[in-house]
Order: structure tokens, then sequence, then C-alpha cells
């Protein structure tokens, strides 16, 4: 009881992540360290009357208190201070790795968007607005014909493209090998609509430098509403159908799921298979 009462007063309330700023870490120092010398100074108190009582003190109890109050407080104080010091950046050490790995664990390391976990965590309950598929088109060809490296660049360069235009207040990621998602946020179809084919034609129009090569790509979309009562699941299936069908209407464009059921009178995608097809 007595060990669990002097933990709970000696320690104050910080988390791990508040250790990531050496400010924080000096004032727990000193906060430990002054309560400590506090705990010290009441032991010697006790120590020597309990020593007078017991006729063990060669001198006079003031004289005992006044002598290890001078000498042991401020030594407790130092002491504590430079111990807690050194455990406290070492906790910063880990707090700031702590901190980096999960960075790295939700952010796509080639394109340095978010990755698919991170944007669906990102989501919350009560999201409104518009979710973007995006897929760039023949894919495939342009690894087979340019290589890897040269892929690896164009989804750099079309990552970099959506973040510029997504800007700060809605979401994009990488979601999976050519595949892209943006959150609209609070923004209406019609809207959305007009921002997704900004970013196409963006997309489009830039030149892609790789492996000495100029590539020029184009991308396909879909897009399906994000509201209260409409998981982000049953968005994110809505908004593969309609991927699927820009991709199998003809590529380089974007459908929203309202086109849904004339689009795929009109054009059934029966040569593509999937979206991932390219």
């Amino acid at each position: 009881m007595l060990m669990n009462l002097l933990e709970h007063w000696l320690t104050p309330n910080i988390s791990l992540t508040d250790f990531n700023d050496r400010a924080i870490v000096l004032r727990y120092a000193l906060h430990l360290s002054a309560r400590m010398a506090l705990v010290a100074w009441v032991m010697i108190v006790f120590l020597h009357l309990l020593f007078h009582a017991l006729g063990l003190l060669p001198y006079s109890v003031w004289q005992g208190i006044v002598i290890g109050t001078v000498m042991g407080v401020p030594l407790t104080l130092v002491l504590g201070v430079l111990a807690t010091t050194v455990v406290g950046r070492s906790i910063t050490a880990l707090a700031d790795a702590r901190l980096e790995y999960l960075r790295q664990s939700r952010t796509d390391m080639l394109s340095g968007l978010p990755n698919r976990r991170a944007f669906t965590e990102e989501l919350t309950a009560d999201e409104r607005g518009v979710l973007l598929l995006l897929d760039i088109d023949r894919f495939k060809q342009i690894n087979d014909r340019y290589g890897h490296l040269a892929g690896d660049d164009v989804i750099v360069a079309v990552a970099h493209e959506l973040a510029r235009l997504a800007g700060d207040h809605h979401l994009v990621a990488r979601i999976g090998g050519e595949e892209f998602a943006v959150l609209f946020r609070d923004m209406a179809m019609q809207d959305a609509r007009l921002a997704a084919d900004r970013a196409r034609c963006a997309i489009e129009a830039r030149v892609i430098f790789a492996g000495g090569q100029t590539i020029r790509v184009s991308v396909s979309g879909g897009l399906a509403m994000i509201a209260t009562g409409r998981d982000y699941a049953a968005a994110y299936s809505a908004a593969d159908r309609a991927l699927y069908l820009a991709k199998g209407s003809g590529r380089n464009r974007i459908v929203d799921e309202g086109e849904l059921a004339a689009l795929a009178t009109a054009n059934p995608p029966a040569t593509e298979p999937s979206a991932q097809a390219g």
C-alpha cells in the first residue's frame, strides 16, 4: 500500500509521446527529483528521531536533521535530476523511434502518400464527401515496355499530381499497385466530378521523364458518395464498379455511380475482366 501511494505521488501523469519533447523531459526530471528530495528529507527526519529515541545518536537530533538536510536533500535532488534526465532521454529516443515506425507503417514508401491502412483509419464515422478510386491505364504495358523502374517513376509522378490537386483538406492515398484513392471531403458529387476530371486532365498532360524516356499516361476513375448511414465498404464497392466501367468504356475517363446503369447498358465491359487489368 505504501509503495503504491509513493509511486502514485512521485510519478506525474505523462504519456510516452510526451517524451519526444526535451523540455517536457527536463520538467519531468525536476518535478520527480523535487518530490524524491522531499521523501529523502522525511526519511532523514524519521531516522534521526528513531536513532535518538534508541540512544544511538552521538549528537543532538536537531544537529543531525540540519546536517542531513543540508547534505542529503541537495544530493538527492542533483542525482535525481541527472538519473531521470538520462532515463528520459532514452525514453525520448524510444518515443521518436515508435513515432517513426508508426509513420512508416502508414506511409507508402514509393509514392510518399498514406497507404491503404492509413486511408481507412483516417475516415471518421460521420465522414461526408465523395470517394474517388483512380487507376493508371495500361500500367502493365508501361512496365513491359519501359521497365519497372520507369513504372515506379510513373506512380510517383501521378502521386505528386494527386497530392498537389487534393491539397490539405482532402485525403489522398496509394491503396495498392497502380491504384489510388481520394476522399473529397464535404463535397457534392458534381463538384467532386469536376475535381476528379481536373486531376485526370492534369495527369494526362504531364510529361514524365523516366529512364531517358518521356512517358505520358492516362487514368480512369470511379466516384461514389460517402455519407451518414453508408459505410466505407459500400462506397468503395460502388466506386470500384464505376472504375471498372470507366475502364471498360474506353479508359481515360471518370464515371460516377449515378452513371452505372446507363453506361453499363451502352458499353458492356466484356473485354475487361477487372479494373486491375489496366
